[in-house]
């Protein structure tokens, strides 16, 4: 079986950078960090989740662009992961890191409010195991500038994976069949339309 390390970036070249979901993804490819915490506990895991807040925030831009924080054994449950989410968003303010970095968010049973769970829209954000992105505000600004409408980019991605449907997106990534991306976990809450 695949690390989740592997996985996870496998996932990033082949879908969200191969299929164009992310404009300023493949600039920052070579310095993406990928973290995997494989503990047990959540108070634990969110304490790693700030230093890795910390080390990027401090970091040089160039040296550490990005880092992907994935939990694997943790927040399972849709409603639970976007309630750590909303936690770990409120800590990257408290940090004072707003304005500096941001987060994005990826779980196997993600799910856009007002969407139905099977919608293969949902897998703009869809990913192998529930993780957040550190992403730094300056990438963004500065990839968005070159992008005309920016505002469309979520909306076009859904079209996107809608065209390819969830059987193409698996003929793109085999071994996404083999996490629980395509459980039939109940849809529970879904998250706000980004």
């Amino acid at each position: 079986m695949t690390d989740a390390a592997t996985l996870t970036r496998r996932w990033v070249e082949l879908l969200v950078v191969g299929e164009g979901l992310c404009p300023f993804a493949e600039p920052v490819m070579p310095g993406l960090r990928i973290d995997v915490c494989e503990h047990p506990d959540l108070d634990q895991a969110t304490a790693e989740f700030m230093d890795l807040l910390t080390e990027v925030a401090r970091a040089d831009a160039d040296a550490l662009p990005t880092a992907l924080f994935v939990v694997p054994g943790l927040v399972k449950e849709f409603d639970e992961y976007w309630n750590w989410s909303l936690i770990c968003e409120q800590l990257l303010v408290q940090m004072g890191y707003e304005g500096l970095l941001q987060l994005a968010t990826f779980h196997p049973n993600y799910c856009f409010d007002g969407e139905p769970l099977d919608d293969p829209g949902n897998f703009t954000n869809r990913s192998p195991f529930p993780m957040l992105h550190i992403i730094r505000e300056a990438h963004i600004e500065q990839a968005l500038a070159s992008v005309p409408f920016p505002e469309r980019i979520p909306v076009r991605n859904q079209k996107h994976l809608r065209r390819l449907g969830i059987q193409g997106v698996l003929a793109l990534m085999p071994a996404l069949a083999d996490t629980a991306v395509l459980s039939d976990q109940p849809a529970g809450r879904c998250s706000p339309q980004e």
